[in-house]
């Protein structure tokens, strides 16, 4: 369940056994599992909760993720993904994502998702209720201390030995 806090949205997170390697490290598809989850509550926070999406017929469809690893992160850890509003307009989100253990960022996510119809199968506009929400939340998301690793382009070959750390 998200922790909602001057604008945050907090997941707490829980390490698996089956997320992880006999030798305990947490699986690098897991971390996109983690991130995932954290979505959802999200999702929640702006008004597209389960409910709502399955009376609607609409829901996200995501476009695109980056995801990059700083540190391990060990079965049976608990953890808190940070997820905010990064940018959005009438079809798009686009959001960022840290999983950190205390202040150390082990992990970052940045997304784009669409809002989508079920029914028609293709892109759409959000309600005119989540827009709003999302606005509101976005607007509190802007008043945090940004993330330097935001809106980065990807990394080359050339860059690979000096990428920027949360």
């Amino acid at each position: 369940m998200p922790i909602a806090t001057v604008g945050q949205v907090l997941t707490s997170v829980r390490i698996l056994p089956e997320w992880t390697t006999a030798a305990g490290q947490l699986l690098p598809a897991f971390y996109t599992a983690a991130f995932d989850g954290a979505i959802d509550d999200l999702k929640d926070a702006v008004g597209l909760t389960a409910a709502w999406r399955a009376q609607q017929r609409r829901s996200t469809v995501a476009l695109e993720a980056r995801l990059r690893f700083w540190g391990l992160a060990w079965r049976a850890e608990h953890l808190v993904v940070e997820s905010r509003i990064v940018d959005f307009d009438l079809k798009r989100l686009r959001v960022g994502q840290t999983l950190q253990r205390g202040a150390e960022v082990l992990a970052t996510r940045e997304s784009l998702a669409i809002s989508f119809d079920l029914e028609a199968r293709r892109a759409c506009v959000f309600d005119d209720t989540v827009t709003r929400q999302i606005a509101v939340l976005h607007a509190a998301h802007q008043r945090l201390p940004p993330w330097p690793w935001v809106g980065q382009p990807y990394l080359t070959v050339a860059d690979a030995a000096t990428p920027t750390h949360p």
